[in-house]
């Protein structure tokens, strides 16, 4: 499956295209469907995207948006991606949205498989748009380099949509959207931001079967196109 990529000079250029993309393709799935399905990231790569995606003219209540990982936090929690989406996201034009939550208020993020999974049945598949970043170390949702549950969460032949962190990474346990979740999807856009990790993209192109860096493996499947847009 190709691997298509975008260069911008600066972030702010790069968030605007990209959420002109992401409102395109929400507009078609909704006029075809009467519904859309849009995954994103947390931390900061989305902020400046959602910002340009709350202003836009779009038909948010039929609009589900799916963190593609959660820490095991209250979604008041200052390090929550469903608060991120709340709070940056759902505003303006975007105030209609339906968030899914990955987070339940139960003791581990295993706990809530179960009620999750039967929750993701409901969500409109494949995803219509998937919007990811990816970190310094070649990580992306919540599929870090050198952890055990990463290899079954990179594995498309694993039947599940989800993967648990029981120990923390960056600070909490976590839930995330396994590869063969995030990658049954219509579009794909991974966004990479800064040198350093276009460094790391590269690393990974050149090294496309080594999972060291686990975004080798985002970019070698072949369920769905990757579009890079990325910039300095």
């Amino acid at each position: 499956m190709p691997v298509r990529e975008e260069s911008f000079t600066d972030r702010d250029a790069l968030a605007a295209a990209l959420a002109g993309r992401l409102v395109a393709i929400l507009h078609q799935a909704i006029a075809r469907d009467g519904s859309a399905s849009l995954v994103v990231p947390g931390g900061t790569t989305p902020v400046a995207v959602f910002k340009h995606l709350a202003a836009s003219d779009l038909a948010w209540e039929n609009v589900n948006v799916i963190p593609c990982d959660e820490r095991w936090v209250a979604p008041d929690h200052a390090d929550s991606n469903e608060g991120l989406i709340r709070q940056h996201l759902l505003t303006g034009n975007a105030d209609a949205a339906r968030v899914f939550a990955l987070y339940r208020p139960l003791p581990t993020p295993d706990d809530a498989v179960p009620d999750v999974t039967r929750a993701l049945k409901a969500i409109k598949r494949p995803f219509d748009a998937v919007f990811l970043g990816m970190g310094e170390d070649g990580h992306f949702a919540s599929l870090f380099p050198g952890r055990g549950e990463t290899t079954s969460g990179l594995a498309l032949d694993n039947a599940s949509n989800l993967m648990t962190l029981r120990e923390p990474a960056k600070g909490h346990p976590r839930i995330g959207l396994t590869l063969r979740a995030l990658t049954d999807a219509k579009h794909l856009i991974l966004a990479v931001l800064g040198e350093q990790k276009r460094v790391v993209l590269a690393q990974a192109k050149a090294n496309i079967n080594d999972d060291r860096l686990p975004v080798a493996a985002l970019l070698r499947q072949s369920r769905v196109p990757v579009d890079i847009m990325s910039c300095p």
